[in-house]
């Protein structure tokens, strides 16, 4: 049986994501909790870890990006997903560097269901709009630390792919504007993710614009 943790401040939203997963293949044990502390308070007290964490931005006693980071702190294996309302680009970017691997929007139950499946086969799934107003914010926001950015540990075609995947291109359209084949775009991929120490094109430009590695 896997086991999720729900940190959410609405019992009626909290009990629909309990429901949501309940009509999966699989059983789960849901560690359901309605603010920060509790959650932690739970971690303390020894709790292994779970298979998933789905996490609320709006918690009444502290702030959901702090939380995340903690639990990522504590628990740096378990996949973290936000599941909000927000999606203000600044509370996205926050939340990913926090350490969430997803960030779904609490309006569309089958995103959220399907957001889920592709967290446990090892995808990471960012909601459309938020996807876009990342994307937004990598390209359009300046970057106050570039001049001090040490120099990128990329290759020039992982950086050319790298700007392609910030430009909002997906891999076979990348590999296309490359003139490759998508498996090359897919070992290219790796090796950036490798380099960055993410696990995700949102993380890798999240982290790739921090640094000074985009344009």
């Amino acid at each position: 049986m896997k086991r999720v943790l729900i940190v959410e401040d609405t019992p009626e939203f909290q009990d629909a994501l309990a429901d949501l997963l309940g009509e999966m293949n699989q059983p789960w044990q849901v560690f359901g909790f309605v603010n920060g502390q509790s959650t932690l308070d739970f971690i303390d007290q020894g709790a292994r870890p779970v298979d998933l964490a789905l996490v609320d931005l709006g918690l009444p006693d502290m702030s959901g990006v702090d939380l995340i980071e903690k639990i990522h702190e504590i628990w740096p294996e378990v996949p973290i997903v936000v599941i909000s309302v927000f999606t203000n680009s600044e509370k996205v970017l926050n939340a990913i560097r926090a350490g969430a691997i997803g960030y779904l929007v609490k309006s569309d139950p089958d995103a959220i269901a399907q957001g889920i499946e592709q967290v446990l086969a090892g995808e990471f799934p960012i909601s459309p709009l938020v996807a876009r107003h990342l994307i937004d914010i990598v390209n359009q926001s300046p970057n106050p630390d570039k001049e001090s950015a040490v120099e990128s540990p990329l290759s020039p075609q992982e950086q050319r792919l790298l700007q392609h995947i910030a430009n909002g291109l997906s891999y076979a359209e990348a590999a296309k504007a490359m003139n490759l084949t998508l498996s090359t775009i897919q070992t290219y991929s790796r090796n950036l993710f490798r380099k960055l120490d993410v696990h995700s094109k949102t993380q890798a430009l999240v982290k790739a614009r921090d640094a000074g590695f985009l344009a």
